[in-house]
């Protein structure tokens, strides 16, 4: 059997008595709860037919174990769901650093390009230098 967690109102829908009832009975220690998602505070149907024995839970364990079940169908499904989306945003990022690494690589060719031509350039503009410079003594010479 799975025990069943309920929250302190749907505790005291169960019980027939008042929230406050119960929130006094929690605090002097007379019924024990636990925490359940998001740090709530939930009492296990079996804590409440132990301090409530005449508690008739033929009608009530049914719908509870219902929205049990629903609550955990509904988990998975936001799990799916939100796994799926994070696959797409995954798939979309390495797209991303695929095309970004393109660039990266063709801004590189680029560079190398540049350094090439300015490194033939260095010697062309040295024999021009040199050519206009012996010109000019060559003018001496006459």
């Amino acid at each position: 059997m799975i025990l069943a967690k309920v929250s302190i109102s749907e505790a005291a829908r169960l019980a027939g008595k008042s929230r406050t009832t119960l929130h006094r009975l929690i605090k002097t220690g007379e019924l024990s709860v636990s925490t359940g998602e998001r740090n709530s505070r939930m009492i296990d149907i079996s804590e409440l037919a132990r301090v409530f024995p005449d508690l008739k839970f033929s009608t009530a364990e049914q719908p509870i174990e219902q929205v049990h079940e629903q609550r955990v169908t509904g988990d998975v499904t936001d799990h799916v769901h939100e796994n799926d989306r994070l696959k797409q945003e995954i798939e979309h990022l390495k797209t991303l650093v695929s095309s970004q690494q393109s660039h990266i690589d063709s801004l590189k060719q680029a560079m190398l390009l540049i350094e090439h031509k300015q490194q033939s350039e260095i010697p062309h503009q040295e024999t021009t230098a040199a050519t206009k410079l012996r010109s000019r003594w060559a003018f001496w010479r006459k």
